[in-house]
């Protein structure tokens, strides 16, 4: 369904007690509703959370993510590498990508933007396990830390992780941010080697690694907001 022009897309949760609103980067709104209510509720109660919505895209169409505008970067800025990689797109049979130094290649059937998203980020997690699988593994080092493996996804809603057998999940998107915060997340990962939780030992333990450590998690609650659409994209969302 359409409301004043932006695609809206109402699903349902078992689990959900109320309604929420969400404005998907690229994509529209995105309406999730409890079993109790109805779906024709819904034109209503986007009239009633107008005002939100209407602020939610205009950001989104100052950020170039409005829906309807194309996500595809022509440049994706990696501050972690302090390096800029220039992005050019061409016709193709199939979805493809190429690597010349800092120049990428993407070629695309018919211009399909879900494929150049999906291409993109598999490119972005090659590049992730390249750089923050050593960087991981020589802070673990540094500090000690004994850690079973490192892994690079491009994941949909967090930083890091780490498993109860010392495994470390890093999301390729680190590599977006310069390289204090990436440092910060890595470190807070590493913590809850030896501290599972988020209670006095654990933020003991991280401030002392690293000093910074409530200046650096404040910027990076604000970061995930201003990471390109295209890397926020799953696959489920393309249509692949």
């Amino acid at each position: 369904m359409q409301w004043n022009s932006i695609p809206v897309i109402v699903t349902r949760n078992p689990r959900a007690r109320k309604v929420w609103l969400k404005m998907r980067s690229c994509r529209g709104i995105e309406v999730v509703l409890p079993y109790r209510v109805s779906a024709a509720e819904v034109p209503s109660i986007l009239e009633r959370h107008k005002a939100w919505l209407m602020e939610r895209l205009s950001d989104l169409e100052i950020r170039g993510q409005a829906p309807g505008q194309n996500p595809l970067p022509d440049t994706v800025e990696l501050a972690f590498l302090n390096r800029d990689y220039c992005v050019a797109y061409g016709e193709g049979v199939r979805p493809e990508l190429h690597v010349e130094g800092t120049r990428l290649r993407v070629l695309l059937p018919g211009g399909e933007a879900g494929a150049g998203a999906l291409l993109l980020q598999m490119w972005l997690t090659d590049l992730g396990k390249c750089h923050l699988v050593p960087f991981c593994r020589e802070l673990a080092q540094l500090h000690g830390v004994t850690i079973s493996d490192v892994r690079v996804r491009n994941q949909a809603g967090r930083w890091g992780s780490c498993s109860a057998r010392g495994g470390i999940s890093l999301n390729a998107k680190l590599l977006f941010l310069p390289r204090p915060l990436a440092r910060n997340i890595v470190l807070h990962e590493l913590c809850h080697v030896a501290h599972r939780n988020h209670g006095p030992a654990f933020k003991a333990a991280l401030r002392e690694l690293d000093p910074q450590a409530d200046l650096h998690e404040e910027l990076i609650r604000t970061a995930w907001a201003d990471l390109p659409a295209w890397t926020k994209w799953r696959k489920a969302d393309l249509g692949l």
